[in-house]
């Protein structure tokens, strides 16, 4: 079962410390869209503007929305998955206060079904989830279609758009829309920087329940961990005749 790791708020992922890298040949071509000019960063990478970390609900952050259709559209995505999906909880993920539904009102019930790692969604509904990220409304995830596409969202209005494709096209309409798409070399939401154990975070894919199966004949029953939220798990004990019907039960799986 996967097990996510925090959200936006992990201090080793903060973009603010990250500088701006050389792309290096990992596959994945990597950009930051930002309203922050490049001109405006110290020496450290430290933008030093007069730009507003908060979302404008206006002109820019429909620019932001556009410019990860225009990425999307250009590689061919229609639809992403959503990974490490997260709620506020004791510890909010942005400078906002977050609102009601943690801004997922009308994109899932009200109990959030289809909101779980591994839910495949529209690129509709896709960039609501960026908007919602970009207003710290209190919702947090990752958006990627496997070693193809991601879209990560961080602190004060921070995207990281990956593509297998250098979407050429969709990085110059960004700097028509008054916004900044900086070739760098990883997202620092990438998952391979948690620091969680990698066998923790694993997809509950047909090996992982296959492996399960294995273990639980010979151990009589095991107990498993679902992270069904990056700062929300359930448990569930299972023995041999329960593994096929809690596999059933459980989104995504």
């Amino acid at each position: 079962m996967n097990v996510p790791t925090a959200g936006p708020g992990s201090p080793a992922s903060s973009p603010r410390v990250r500088p701006v890298d050389d792309q290096t040949d990992t596959g994945i071509h990597v950009h930051r869209v930002t309203k922050y000019n490049p001109a405006d960063r110290n020496e450290a990478g430290h933008y030093v503007g007069h730009e507003d970390v908060d979302s404008d609900h206006g002109p820019v952050e429909a620019a932001y929305l556009a410019s990860v259709a225009a990425f999307a559209e250009e590689a061919g995505i229609t639809h992403l998955t959503i990974r490490d999906p997260g709620v506020t909880g004791f510890v909010s993920f942005g400078a906002d206060s977050p609102i009601g539904g943690h801004g997922l009102a009308g994109l899932f019930p009200p109990d959030l079904a289809g909101y779980h790692d591994g839910a495949q969604v529209p690129m509709s509904v896709a960039l609501e989830l960026v908007r919602v990220m970009l207003r710290d409304n209190g919702a947090w995830c990752r958006l990627e279609a496997e070693d193809q596409f991601f879209v990560h969202v961080g602190y004060d209005q921070y995207v990281y758009v990956g593509s297998a494709l250098p979407c050429t096209h969709a990085v110059a309409l960004t700097h028509q829309r008054e916004l900044f798409a900086e070739p760098i070399n990883q997202s620092p939401y990438d998952p391979q920087l948690d620091e969680d154990d990698a066998a923790r975070r694993r997809p509950a894919d047909d090996a992982f329940w296959a492996e399960l199966h294995v273990l639980v004949s010979s151990q009589g029953a095991v107990l498993l961990e679902e992270g069904y939220l990056s700062n929300a798990s359930r448990w569930h004990r299972i023995t041999l005749d329960e593994v096929t019907p809690t596999r059933s039960r459980l989104p995504g799986c």
